[in-house]
């Protein structure tokens, strides 16, 4: 692992080739695919495609899991196929020569009453946390056997007291990392940093992207979040960074004014 800069998987290029062909222009070191993208996903993307296009082109490719997953699940059966579905991620990605995986955890849902939102994971939390650490003791160590590093991100949601608890429980485990999502981080009020930093050693992943007060992935140096402070952190960390804006006209953009503040 080392600071580097990259990509993510886009809606608009489809196509694996395309993808390389942008990273090049752009001289970054990896692409993260996304398994939000149909064609990104281990059921359509033969792995020794990617491990070729790695070779090839010296570049490294990370993934990036679906949002909806969901391993704090209380129903078992929703719980073990998302599970099921992370196995096969890391085994893929190790035919692929993958080595990082972005997960989530998910938030669940609330009930709204009159006076207050109940979250059901928090009403459940024993079972909720127990689930997830259950979930991690079985896929920290099939990522190890594969290479990977296992990366957990913040997606406007550490900042609330059961998931900041869970973090902090699911810390506790070998080979469990984070990834600071440093717009997201910013959308919450830059509240989700105090987790984090509480954690800075586990950070090994970063997507980087600015926030205006309205939206987040917007063009580093655009918005509110002291993207100098945030690339120098990753530096010293040796961090990979993920310049994460959405469209090829936007990334072009991103990487330009990240160059201009290294």
């Amino acid at each position: 692992m080392s600071f580097s800069l990259g990509m993510p998987a886009l809606i608009e290029i489809p196509d694996l080739n395309d993808l390389v062909d942008l990273c090049q222009e752009l001289e970054l070191s990896f692409i993260e695919l996304n398994m939000n993208l149909p064609e990104n996903s281990p059921e359509e993307l033969d792995p020794l495609e990617v491990r070729d296009a790695s070779k090839r082109y010296g570049i490294e490719f990370t993934l990036h899991s679906p949002d909806e997953l969901d391993l704090g699940s209380l129903h078992p059966t929703v719980r073990e196929g998302h599970l099921d579905a992370m196995r096969e991620a890391l085994g893929w990605s190790a035919q692929a020569g993958i080595r990082v995986l972005n997960m989530h955890v998910g938030t669940g849902i609330y009930f709204t009453l009159p006076d207050r939102r109940v979250w059901i994971y928090e009403r459940y939390e024993d079972r909720f946390i127990s689930n997830l650490w259950a979930a991690y003791r079985d896929l920290l160590p099939l990522a190890r056997a594969s290479g990977v590093d296992v990366c957990t991100e913040n997606v406007n949601n550490f900042d609330i007291p059961f998931i900041a608890r869970a973090i902090d429980e699911l810390c506790c485990l070998n080979g469990f990392n984070l990834t600071w999502d440093v717009g997201h981080d910013a959308r919450s009020g830059f509240r989700e940093r105090e987790t984090l930093l509480r954690h800075e050693t586990r950070i090994r992943h970063m997507h980087l992207h600015d926030y205006n007060g309205k939206s987040d992935h917007q063009v580093p140096g655009t918005g509110m979040v002291d993207i100098p402070g945030l690339l120098d952190f990753a530096r010293r960390k040796d961090i990979r960074v993920l310049v994460e804006t959405k469209t090829p006209e936007a990334l072009r953009e991103s990487v330009k004014a990240v160059r201009s503040m290294l």
